[in-house]
């Protein structure tokens, strides 16, 4: 069978692309956020552009150069969720719930609800196809170096698990999609190692932070799919989130992997077709309904070229840039060693899946392991209680 095509929709509202959708018999995948009530709390007073949660990462890590991304004009308090829309939802012959990752973290700076609220309140509310786990993103926009993909990874292992425990106890586990992360072919295998235990050899799993990524070169699509399929069970097949054109060309051939992929991008074409014709018409109008048919047009096109793969990208190794070779120095070790003992505590559950990781604490860990104080154990038996909040 080709590549499945999930068309995905910014919602369900009963209009031109619900009833497009619905008439071209798309498999459809929404955002969790697509159903967010939101208090709006007005204007962002200056100095408050930023979610507390944004802020408390920010001053934690010791940042002292401003926020990069995620600036909003006005405040707003999540609420819950608005459900109404998923009774249009009744024509659509598959539907997959997103939990929103990337969204929620340039905007908001992580999720507003809990796993409990999105599982129990979310995915329990409708006989989804598929919904994904809870996961981080590490997009450069987001994660900004090699510690903090390392610590989101680490979080996303413990979301997984969180999401697992709430899927099984909702009687929902069959439909839970677990989701890994990672910058890199290494970062999603060491991801998939960790949740192997509640994955098993035969699931579909999502892999996340594909939206942005290149087809080729050495942390491309193609070269993270050509790893993942060496080394992943057989049974276990994947879903690529986001992906454009040429990434879902690149992966079309990978049958026997590469069970689905979604994507957005014909809202990109429509705004590129819908600005060339103002240039003729500076009346023309985007409206849903024009939207619709580009929509539709895209979709069918997309089919097309899943059903009739061109050759794949060769990879060529010889072709990949030298890695950086130069010889960590002791404090390099003793950091990368301190995040790496947080990160086990995270993925272990002793720290909260939404902990800070501060630099204060890293300093002294660090100090610690240089200083011989520390056993070098990943487990963190040697840190007293009462130097970090322990999860509940």
């Amino acid at each position: 069978m080709p590549v499945k095509i999930v068309l995905g929709l910014p919602y369900l509202s009963d209009g031109p692309l619900l009833k497009k959708a619905v008439a071209l018999r798309a498999p459809v995948l929404v955002s969790a956020n697509s159903f967010s009530r939101w208090k709006d709390l007005g204007p962002a007073p200056k100095g408050m552009e930023y979610s507390r949660a944004q802020w408390l990462a920010h001053e934690a890590r010791g940042t002292t150069g401003p926020i990069t991304h995620g600036r909003k004009q006005r405040m707003r308090e999540w609420e819950g969720w608005n459900l109404r829309p998923l009774k249009n939802a009744t024509s659509i012959e598959e539907l997959w719930l997103d939990s929103a990752g990337f969204h929620m973290m340039f905007a908001e700076g992580g999720y507003p609800w809990t796993p409990e609220q999105y599982i129990f309140g979310l995915c329990a509310a409708y006989p989804w196809t598929r919904f994904s786990s809870l996961d981080l993103c590490v997009e450069e926009e987001i994660a900004h170096n090699r510690h903090e993909v390392n610590e989101r990874i680490a979080k996303t292992v413990r979301l997984n698990i969180k999401c697992h425990t709430l899927a099984e106890e909702a009687g929902l586990l069959d439909r839970l999609m677990p989701v890994i992360q990672g910058a890199n072919a290494d970062d999603y295998l060491r991801c998939f190692e960790r949740l192997h235990p509640f994955i098993g050899d035969e699931r579909l799993i999502g892999i996340g932070s594909m939206c942005r990524r290149k087809a080729t070169g050495e942390d491309g699509i193609v070269s993270v799919v050509d790893a993942l399929d060496r080394r992943l069970p057989k049974g276990v097949l994947i879903h690529m989130f986001g992906l454009k054109s040429d990434g879902a060309e690149s992966v079309a051939n990978m049958t026997e992997r590469v069970y689905s992929i979604d994507s957005q991008a014909y809202g990109v074409r429509a705004r590129h077709i819908a600005n060339d014709r103002r240039k003729e018409d500076p009346e023309f109008s985007k409206s849903n309904a024009f939207v619709a048919e580009v929509m539709a047009s895209w979709y069918q096109g997309q089919v097309r070229r899943m059903d009739r793969p061109r050759a794949r990208p060769i990879q060529n190794s010889l072709l990949l840039e030298m890695a950086d070779r130069r010889q960590p120095s002791a404090i390099d070790v003793a950091v990368a060693r301190a995040h790496a003992i947080f990160n086990e505590l995270i993925e272990r559950g002793d720290l909260a899946y939404d902990q800070i990781i501060s630099d204060r604490w890293i300093e002294e860990t660090v100090g610690e392991i240089l200083r011989g104080e520390h056993n070098h154990d990943d487990d963190g038996s040697d840190f007293p209680s009462e130097s970090f909040p322990l999860a509940a």
